[in-house]
């Protein structure tokens, strides 16, 4: 539970740095990178981790920002998100997979 509170904390800093297009230090795992993101699809506990941190991360970005709420109804599901961050990691192999979260959060308050 603290660990969840760390990372709700730190997506709520990520968020309001990003909103100012800083750079932004993003806290999660010790490896969030894309190719990270690629093992896990083998391991079915860590693929759901990760998950749980991309709805963290939005969660904090709706708490950070409460005018621009993504609402429970937009937010895709875990198969539609796996495969956002699958076809963002293919496009961007030397990233972080939380790009994927910045992205994703802009098009769906786009919506």
């Amino acid at each position: 539970m603290k660990r969840f509170v760390f990372l709700l904390c730190v997506s709520l800093l990520a968020s309001a740095a990003h909103a100012r297009a800083d750079p932004v230090t993003v806290q999660g795992f010790e490896d969030m990178s894309c190719g990270a993101w690629a093992a896990s699809a083998n391991s079915p506990s860590a693929r759901a981790q990760y998950l749980a941190w991309f709805r963290g991360f939005v969660t904090g970005v709706n708490f950070a920002d409460s005018k621009h709420q993504i609402g429970l109804a937009q937010m895709p599901s875990d198969d539609t998100v796996s495969l956002y961050v699958d076809k963002y990691c293919r496009e961007n192999p030397l990233s972080i997979f939380p790009g994927a979260a910045f992205k994703l959060v802009k098009e769906l308050r786009a919506r």
